[in-house]
């Protein structure tokens, strides 16, 4: 998730370990690199390597910060302490500092300068603790029998029995006490002693405070706050803010931040890259800022992997439009396009031109919205109405960050990177309007509307069916205009007809296709004709196609899709209502 820059004097490249943690493997002086790693990038390489049980490449060598930002993004859920991944975490790092060899009293200087309230709060649910009197012996026996039914750990300073549960999660506890009591002895009497008298509502309460903090200073903020990434910034504006000071180059040894992007958009790649150092370093820091700002905007847990890699992308993409946009009609000879959008980021930094950005965004998501509304596309759910690709398109444009479906593939999203894919985005939306259109206009198909609710399953119902079954029944022996545009379900003997008239060699006779042409034509939409013979006409093709028949040569009305039968109103023929 970070940039290719490397740390000085170690020839590291951050996004490759991040890949690939293993790597370290091949390092001698992770003592000094190790803790010159980003917060949110140690955890990513921290995850990694948990996975391939090498935790001790990271660990012994992380800061109390590194350590504290490890516990911060993958020791909470929500606003809650996660106890299995947190205790998880406090028995790796306890493991790695007596694994290393470490100096005794070095774990207790990194609990000291970590939150020591976390180490309790981390232990203390289901653990119980009694205080003895090492002289005491009567008092000991009766503690012990107090905690019969559970797992007795006597403190090696004689002076408390630790009871948790028989399980692994209760046994993580005593692990860490015994390497606590083993590092410093009277460490490990403080935090048994915080564990007796701890108030966990209060404590918890404190620790999610301390912890909004940090986040904030990562990025992390407040959804309110984030959401003003969402502002729109007028390009008109942005190209005449003035421009900041430019960032003081890094003094002899100043050490580079590692989090630089690493951008997959040549113009993006090409202007960060030829910044100086110092402004790399401040652009550095400031993306990292904008990704985790961009996950509190929609509202992704700070610790997700896979939410982090995707605000990544979509601000990558988000910041690549804006320079784009940033340049639209000035004509900039080529030589000036890279020092004028480096000014330009210079003046607004990166999260501006991400509002740059996202003013195409803004206005896509607009038209979506109003075309759910409005537009005869959807019923529960936005885009429910039309065929692929226009129906994922809707869903995704309509979104905060408005994205747009792979469509090579049955699921999934990508975001908008350029005037291309607004290009793109934009006529989906015309198109998805134009098959309204087309679906429901007198000069269309002419459908009445009522039928979206008579059919069973309106959920699972599409424009493309309604089409489909129109055009069928147009070319119907018998049929004039007049008793075509009367819509109702084909049935088996229609199904037969079609497939033994409608289709030569395999493929769906033209006139289709022309009767189609025809009718966008007159729609003012020519334009679209050929993308609803593709999708739309082309799935009635294979249908046809794969019509399944009896002995008798009677159509299987249960197998045929993409058209509307009697069988899919069954509802409706029976009781004269609608199915919803």
């Amino acid at each position: 998730m970070t940039s290719p820059a490397e740390l000085p004097g170690a020839g590291l490249d951050v996004a490759s370990v991040q890949r690939d943690p293993l790597v370290l493997e091949q390092r001698d002086d992770l003592p000094e690199l190790i803790p010159q790693l980003p917060p949110t990038a140690f955890v990513q390489i921290a995850r990694g390597l948990r996975e391939e049980d090498r935790l001790d490449l990271v660990l012994p060598h992380a800061s109390p910060e590194q350590l504290t930002a490890l516990l911060d993004l993958d020791g909470w859920e929500r606003e809650r302490i996660a106890v299995d991944k947190a205790r998880g975490w406090l028995v790796a790092i306890a493991d790695a500092y007596i694994a290393a060899g470490k100096p005794r009293g070095d774990l207790r200087t990194v609990i000291e300068d970590m939150d020591p309230e976390m180490w309790t709060m981390a232990l203390l649910p289901g653990t119980a603790v009694y205080e003895l009197d090492p002289e005491d012996n009567e008092q000991r026996d009766q503690a012990m029998a107090a905690v019969d039914a559970l797992f007795p750990y006597e403190t090696p300073d004689g002076g408390f029995v630790v009871a948790v549960p028989d399980n692994t999660l209760g046994h993580m506890v005593v692990h860490v006490l015994e390497r606590v009591y083993a590092d410093d002895l009277q460490t490990g009497r403080q935090l048994t002693l915080s564990l007796r008298g701890a108030l966990p509502a209060q404590l918890e309460e404190d620790l999610l405070r301390w912890r909004s903090g940090r986040l904030a200073d990562l990025g992390f903020v407040a959804w309110e706050e984030a959401m003003k990434l969402f502002r729109p910034l007028d390009a008109k504006s942005a190209r005449e803010v003035a421009a900041a000071p430019a960032a003081a180059a890094p003094r002899e040894g100043e050490a580079l931040p590692a989090a630089f992007p690493s951008p997959s958009a040549g113009l993006l790649r090409r202007v960060l890259g030829g910044l100086v150092a110092g402004e790399q370093g401040v652009r550095a820091r400031e993306f990292t800022l904008l990704v985790n700002e961009l996950m509190s905007a929609q509202r992704s847990e700070p610790g997700d992997a896979k939410a982090q890699e995707r605000a990544f992308h979509q601000a990558e993409a988000t910041v690549s439009l804006g320079l784009e946009v940033l340049v639209v009609g000035l004509s900039l000879p080529p030589a000036e396009v890279d020092p004028f959008l480096a000014g330009r980021i210079a003046a607004l930094g990166l999260r501006g031109v991400f509002r740059v950005g996202y003013g195409p965004l803004a206005a896509l998501r607009k038209t979506a919205l109003a075309l759910h509304r409005e537009g005869r596309v959807s019923l529960t759910k936005i885009g429910s109405l039309l065929d692929r690709p226009w129906g994922p398109a809707i869903e995704s444009l309509s979104r905060w960050l408005p994205e747009l479906p792979i469509e090579t593939a049955s699921a999934g999203v990508r975001p908008i990177a350029g005037m291309r894919d607004v290009a793109r985005a934009t006529e989906l939306l015309a198109q998805a309007g134009a098959l309204a259109a087309l679906t429901f206009d007198p000069r269309g198909y002419a459908v009445d509307p009522q039928w979206v609710s008579r059919v069973d399953e309106p959920d699972r119902l599409t424009l493309g069916d309604l089409l489909r079954t129109s055009a069928v029944r147009r070319q119907l022996p018998g049929m004039s205009e007049e008793t075509a545009a009367a819509f109702a379900p084909v049935d088996a003997d229609d199904l037969a007809w079609a497939a033994d008239h409608l289709l030569v060699n395999g493929r769906l006779a033209p006139v289709l296709a022309a009767d189609l042409r025809k009718r966008c034509l007159a729609l003012g939409v020519p334009q679209h004709a050929e993308a609803f013979v593709k999708a739309v006409l082309l799935r009635l093709e294979v249908e046809l196609g794969a019509l399944e028949r009896d002995e008798e040569g009677t159509v299987d009305l249960r197998r045929a899709g993409g058209v509307i039968t009697p069988q899919r109103i069954g509802v409706w023929l029976k009781t004269g209502l609608s199915a919803s």
